[in-house]
């Protein structure tokens, strides 16, 4: 049966006409991961020297040993917006005389080959190789890579656990994010040290190699809860149900009281909720908030003012700059009957607008936490949002009228590059580099306030000047929305 299956697998992708028509796409996507994996290889083989380097006089295991646990939270992450759930089209075989427990099992082993998974081995592999094994013996080296190589995998199953149980508990980000945050202030404010937490539990197991035995139990543990979550949640029945039942946006009848236009934002924010890759643009938005704990409290980059600028454009305005690069596209499947709802183009990209005005403004609020560092943040990041919501975002919104690509939602959000064009790659330039170019000349001149003072104003002009621009974006699209449509047919 696993042979069927395999065969099954290998014939649905190359069978699949949209292979077939990303062919170029593909072999490029496959040719990335083989020169990561390559570069990943050299850091393995090379870290004992890069540590050397940068740690002078420290014993490189004690160094690494240190910070696996820096690397793990890292991959987390990474893993969370980058790896896809396992998937396999088992409705077809349940009602087929096929054991359902093999299935689930063939599902989940094969995901063991998962391009993160190798990252780690390829790093770790050469290092215990060329340094663990020759310092510290056989058995303590290979007991220490069973334990690295066990929480890889680990990983990769509590990943797919946690994106799986994402779905039905949608707090549950929220309770690892603030989780996240609490350990690392406690690392911060010296409450513990993860780095010494990580260096004790990972050198204990070069003196007592046989603890490598609780992380191999602990994959053992994470596979078999999956393995539990998916037999729960395969049955015909249960399938059907969930997608007659299921209600994972609600009605934002609250809205309503805003006209068509709040009617149309409650149509975007359901088709945020209910679709993966949307979706992610909000799980993006929330985790890059704290992205001014990278600078703010370094004290190199206290005056520099040009840094934390950079900084308040993405925190207020990623939602918009990730979601709004691709505005017609989200609709493109049903794009034909956008051109006929009664609806003014006026009042359709108004909704958009109030809608990244809203999340941006969300955010601002949000990062009103980063006052510990400073006032003058708070104000740098006012100037932020004011510029985000009265120039980027009419630049994004326009921009993303260039020659727009069709999206299909019911694919997954990672490694799906649909829809990305060149509007995509024109678009970073206007949004990084216009408030240098408003800021810069009071940067010369020594004064960086007032250059901020007048991001301000520019920002608020364009706010209260928005129906004009409105207008504008929707002229633009009357002059090509046929050409627009039928390239959405086309593709």
């Amino acid at each position: 049966m696993i042979q069927t299956l395999l065969s099954h697998s290998f014939k649905q992708q190359l069978r699949s006409p949209i292979w077939a028509k990303n062919l170029i796409a593909n072999v490029f996507l496959g040719f990335a991961a083989l020169m990561l994996l390559f570069y990943v290889l050299l850091v393995g083989i090379f870290l004992p020297k890069i540590l050397e380097s940068v740690f002078p006089g420290q014993s490189p295991i004690e160094v690494v040993s240190g910070f696996v646990i820096y690397y793990f939270a890292f991959e987390f992450f990474l893993r969370f917006f980058l790896q896809n759930v396992p998937v396999l089209a088992i409705q077809p075989y349940l009602h087929l005389p096929m054991r359902k427990k093999k299935m689930l099992h063939f599902m989940l082993r094969k995901s063991h080959l998962s391009v993160f998974n190798f990252l780690g081995i390829l790093i770790f592999l050469p290092f215990t190789l060329s340094t663990v094994v020759p310092e510290a013996g056989i058995l303590p080296g290979l007991g220490w890579l069973l334990a690295i190589i066990s929480l890889v995998f680990t990983l990769h199953f509590l990943t797919i656990l946690f994106k799986k149980k994402l779905n039905e508990q949608p707090n549950l980000l929220l309770v690892i994010a603030g989780l996240f945050m609490a350990v690392g202030a406690a690392d911060y404010y010296e409450v513990f040290s993860l780095s010494e937490l990580s260096a004790t539990l990972f050198n204990g197991l070069l003196g007592q190699p046989v603890y490598a035995l609780i992380p191999l139990l602990l994959w053992f543990v994470a596979y078999n809860a999956n393995y539990r979550f998916l037999a729960a949640n395969t049955y015909p029945e249960e399938i059907s149900t969930k997608k007659k039942t299921s209600k994972i946006a609600g009605d934002f009848a609250f809205l309503k009281r805003f006209g068509r236009v709040g009617e149309l934002i409650a149509l975007e924010l359901k088709l945020i909720l209910r679709h993966k890759r949307p979706k992610s643009a909000v799980f993006l938005a929330s985790f890059l908030l704290l992205y001014g704990l990278i600078f703010y409290p370094e004290e190199q980059y206290q005056q520099m003012s040009w840094i934390f600028l950079f900084v308040g454009i993405f925190i207020t305005g990623i939602f918009f700059i990730q979601y709004g690069q691709f505005l017609l596209s989200w609709e493109s499947s049903y794009f034909d009957f956008v051109l006929t709802r009664k609806v003014t183009f006026h009042q359709y990209f108004e909704a958009k607008y109030y809608l990244f005005v809203a999340t941006s403004a969300i955010a601002f609020v949000l990062s009103l936490g980063y006052a510990y560092f400073g006032m003058k943040i708070v104000f740098i990041n006012l100037v932020c949002f004011l510029f985000n919501i009265g120039v980027n975002v009419f630049l994004v919104m326009r921009i993303a009228l260039f020659s727009p690509k069709k999206i299909d939602l019911s694919k997954r959000a990672a490694f799906n590059y649909e829809g990305v064009g060149a509007a995509q790659f024109l678009m970073a330039l206007p949004i990084i580099f216009l408030p240098y170019l408003v800021f810069v000349p009071f940067i010369i001149l020594d004064i960086e306030d007032y250059g901020l003072i007048t991001l301000g104003v520019v920002g608020l002009t364009g706010f209260i000047l928005r129906d004009k621009w409105l207008n504008y974006i929707a002229q633009s699209f009357v002059k090509n929305r046929h050409k627009i449509a039928a390239g959405f047919r086309a593709q």
